[in-house]
């Protein structure tokens, strides 16, 4: 059986839109979620959520787009 994860985390990236992020990720995984993240001031921080059985190719992926912080990885229940 293949291992799931649920990544939640905040894409810093001044270059990118959340259209931008979806279509970057698509393949990597599913549930994919990309809004702006209201609690920040900037408007340049997108909160990412999606279940992936790659994690490290996800973040690979994003820190290419922009700075990552306050990740979140756990075992998913499918």
């Amino acid at each position: 059986m293949i291992t799931k994860y649920a990544l939640e985390f905040i894409l810093h990236s001044k270059d990118s839109s959340p259209e931008i992020i979806k279509n970057s990720l698509a393949e990597f995984g599913n549930g994919l979620v990309v809004s702006l993240d209201s609690t920040q001031k900037e408007n340049c921080n997108y909160r990412v959520s999606m279940i992936t059985e790659d994690p490290t190719l996800v973040f690979d992926l994003c820190s290419q787009l922009g700075r990552i912080r306050s990740v979140k990885v756990q075992e998913a229940v499918v």
